[in-house]
């Protein structure tokens, strides 16, 4: 079964062995997009469409605007089809009506995230990974509560709760190994274990 990823700004040409589709927007400065389309934009008509295809992917340039050119790829989309009465290629209707989860996804890791400032990317891709697990545990633990009739703590416990859960036992090991930790670290330990929900 093919399942469709929707993404804002692919950076690259993609691939995909695992029978996903993706429908994204492309910056116009990307290598992707040939010079030639960027040429002709400058020059057309509001609402026309320009579809360039290969063996995997279409990529459509759409105008809305005199000043604006808008460009989707879509490995989902076999033809380049129009909406009759929108005058949008049907590329744009698919990425309008399933980029809200993205965005909704986006703003639930702003919300509350473990980044930290940092100049090497595996630090980022690794905090980002972070990020998007804990949203998904998040997703999960409340779909079983739900369904077993149950009602789901808040975010912000849960996050805490989690944090507590995975420092449990490295907590645990130092404060065997070091007797020196101060009477209060130790009482906060303590307390931590008690309080896991």
């Amino acid at each position: 079964m093919d399942q469709t990823v929707t993404l804002q700004w692919i950076t690259g040409s993609p691939v995909f062995p695992y029978k996903l589709t993706v429908v994204g927007t492309l910056r116009k400065n990307k290598k992707e997009i040939p010079t030639k389309m960027a040429e002709i934009n400058k020059d057309r008509k509001l609402y026309t469409s320009m579809f360039v295809f290969n063996e995997k992917a279409i990529l459509v340039s759409y105008k809305p605007k005199s000043t604006r050119h808008v460009f989707l790829l879509s490995t989902m989309h076999e033809t380049g089809t129009i909406n009759e009465t929108t005058y949008k290629p049907e590329i744009i209707h698919t990425y309008n009506s399933t980029k809200g989860a993205v965005d909704t996804f986006v703003q639930m890791c702003q919300n509350m995230n473990c980044n930290r400032q940092t100049k090497r990317w595996p630090m980022c891709i690794f905090h980002n990974l972070l990020n998007m697990a804990c949203i998904n545990f998040f997703v999960i633990y409340s779909h079983n509560i739900i369904t077993h009739d149950g009602k789901p703590v808040t975010r912000d416990m849960y996050m805490q709760d989690l944090h507590v859960r995975l420092n449990q036992s490295c907590q645990s090991s130092q404060l065997a190994q070091n007797p020196r930790f101060s009477l209060p670290l130790r009482r906060m330990i303590e307390e931590r274990r008690k309080t896991v929900i």
